[in-house]
């Protein structure tokens, strides 16, 4: 099951996009693009060529950083036997414009970030002879947790790269990646970090404190400074959750 020839067969079945798949991704980084290109549409007036300029720099952003988030899903679901498949969530969406409208500045203030969730199915194919045949849970919330884990990991090898290139699109790279899996990794459904939550609270323990982590770290420090000391406050967390609040495995 988990040999290469046969990953890379599953990846092949799984990779292609549904046509509702599509659809669902363009209008997502659409909507994206236009809320983290808000306020850059101009310096001191409106000023459509500039707009224009930032939007469409921002749209190559966010389809970068949706493709690592959606590409990191489906290795991980193909490996284990499993296919995802991208649901835009609309209500999501729509939200998340609202706030942009509401707050302002989305630089200075934490917008929400809900462009949407994950439907998993199993690949009978690569699964006959396998017990149990269903889904399982634990399955299910690693393929959840890897697209906020791809984004995560994208922003800290970007973050490597800005510390010899200190370019501003570079850092609004690092940014974009840092709110999409940390809002995606929200406990509540749909989220998929509700997915995470349900298949092991102690792994979703240690990836959210990794992430928050990495997240105020990525801010001052380097890639790699920013990844250790993520992971190890990451364990922490997980220590202090076993010790205080649940302890059974």
């Amino acid at each position: 099951m988990y040999s290469w020839k046969n990953f890379l067969d599953k990846y092949k079945r799984g990779w292609q996009l549904q046509p509702s798949e599509f659809r669902g991704l363009l209008l997502t980084v659409f909507v994206i693009a236009f809320i983290v290109s808000f306020w850059s549409w101009g310096v001191e007036s409106f000023d459509w060529g500039v707009g224009i300029r930032n939007f469409f720099f921002f749209l190559l952003v966010v389809a970068v950083s949706m493709f690592v988030h959606e590409a990191s899903h489906r290795a991980v679901a193909a490996w284990l036997g499993y296919r995802s498949e991208f649901k835009a969530w609309i209500a999501g969406l729509v939200v998340s414009v609202v706030f942009v409208f509401v707050f302002g500045n989305v630089w200075s203030f934490p917008i929400f970030l809900a462009p949407g969730y994950l439907v998993i199915r199993l690949m009978p194919y690569h699964r006959i002879g396998m017990y149990p045949s269903g889904l399982n849970h634990k399955h299910i919330g690693w393929i959840a947790m890897s697209g906020a884990v791809g984004n995560m990991l994208l922003a800290i090898i970007l973050k490597s790269v800005y510390s010899y290139l200190p370019f501003d699109w570079l850092f609004s790279f690092v940014k974009i990646n840092i709110w999409l899996a940390l809002f995606d990794m929200i406990p509540i459904p749909p989220f998929n970090g509700s997915k995470t939550f349900f298949g092991s609270r102690f792994i979703y323990v240690f990836v959210l404190g990794s992430m928050i982590g990495a997240a105020g770290l990525l801010y001052w420090y380097s890639g790699l400074v920013a990844l250790l000391g993520s992971l190890l406050l990451g364990a922490v967390i997980l220590v202090l959750f076993f010790v205080y609040v649940d302890k059974r495995w």
